[in-house]
């Protein structure tokens, strides 16, 4: 039977068109090309942000005399009972070392004063989180040459490094590079007193030469060693992020820096050091701020006997905060020293330090803001 004439025709049109309109071809130029959806990119992974490296600094440490007494009565951990924790919570803590430690050696004589701790009293730096101690000052010879020696041998031993000493002039000038949390930082340490002797049946100076153990001097014959110690800022420059020179300069018990200690600083700064952290004074001195450098100009005391005022019972324990770039800022905890032991001052004892703090830094054409209890200082340049 035949299908229906309709139907026929419709069936002879189909058969007649060309395969091609009726299925497209993937490879026929005229077929239509479909673009898949790209793959949406991954987003980069942010940056980690850098942390910032804590500095913690003090100045004078002295381990000896009525401290040693106090030590022997209540134990090793006296002296940082109260600011150990805060010490050893800092990624790099510094002091100045004013008492060798050890057995050996005997008093220069003629000097008078005579500090030398017990070798027992490493336990008290240990204590403080101690990284590095300058020992280019004026008591760290007071027994001679074997005093000092044992003294470095002792703090090499509890992994302690130490700047501005050394078996000759050479290892005295050397600085000693920390590293933390990426931060590489440079230490140089000099005296201002290396030059000087009290006897001269016995004329030793504390000066370290090409042949002969001792500091690394700040002045020789009443002159700075600009020259002399810029070329060691130079040198170490490129192979860290920061330059921290030690100062153990200035007059005692004066709340100020002389205009040659300024004079100095700044050139130092010019040079390239970003950090200069000053001892000796006895007393808190202000802080200063020239072409982005720090300038602590005398931290004062930190463990001490001095009793008999209030300026040597204060000191400020300087925390700096510091990245690659530089420093960014710096707080300052004022310190009450009770019989020998280093506290956070608090009440009228810390509004006294930190006004104090505040006008003598003024004087410096400095601003250290007063917040919670703690000087502030930010780098702005």
């Amino acid at each position: 039977m035949r299908p229906p004439l309709p139907l026929l025709l419709v069936l002879i049109t189909l058969l007649m068109l060309p395969i091609s309109s009726c299925i497209p071809q993937p490879d026929s130029p005229d077929s239509p090309v479909v673009a898949a959806d790209p793959e949406p990119e991954p987003e980069p992974e942010p940056e980690p942000e850098e942390e910032p490296l804590l500095l913690a600094a003090v100045g004078d440490i002295m381990l000896a005399r009525k401290t040693d007494r106090m030590m022997q009565a209540e134990g090793l951990d006296y002296p940082l009972a109260k600011l150990g924790e805060t010490l050893k919570a800092a990624d790099l803590t510094f002091g100045n070392l004013e008492s060798p430690l050890g057995t050996e050696g005997t008093q220069l004589p003629g000097k008078g004063i005579w500090f030398r701790a017990r070798p027992e009293a490493l336990q008290v730096l240990k204590d403080g989180g101690f990284d590095i101690l300058n020992l280019a000052n004026n008591h760290i010879m007071d027994y001679d040459t074997p005093a000092l020696l044992q003294t470095l041998e002792l703090l090499q031993s509890a992994g302690i490094s130490s700047v501005g000493a050394g078996n000759n002039l050479q290892e005295a000038r050397k600085a000693a590079i920390l590293e933390s949390k990426g931060v590489r930082l440079a230490f140089l340490g000099y005296s201002d007193m290396a030059d000087i002797f009290w006897s001269y049946d016995y004329p030793r100076r504390f000066r370290a030469t090409a042949e002969q153990a001792g500091v690394a001097p700040l002045m020789v014959d009443n002159t700075y060693l600009v020259e002399e110690i810029s070329e060691d800022i130079k040198k170490v420059k490129p192979e860290v992020d920061l330059v921290i020179v030690s100062l153990h300069w200035g007059i005692e018990y004066s709340r100020t820096p002389s205009p040659e200690q300024r004079q100095l600083a700044r050139r130092l700064v010019d040079a390239g050091a970003d950090i200069i952290l000053g001892h000796h004074p006895h007393v808190f001195q202000g802080l200063e701020v020239y072409q982005g450098a720090l300038i602590a100009y005398s931290l004062g005391n930190f463990i001490m006997d001095q009793n008999w005022s209030r300026q040597t019972c204060q000191g400020l324990l300087l925390q700096v905060t510091i990245t690659g770039e530089g420093w960014q800022q710096a707080e300052v905890l004022p310190v009450q020293i009770v019989e020998e032991q280093p506290r956070q001052a608090e009440g009228e004892d810390a509004e006294v330090i930190l006004a104090e703090l505040e006008d003598l830094s003024k004087q410096l054409d400095t601003t250290v803001a007063i917040v919670e209890g703690k000087g502030l200082l930010l780098n702005k340049d």
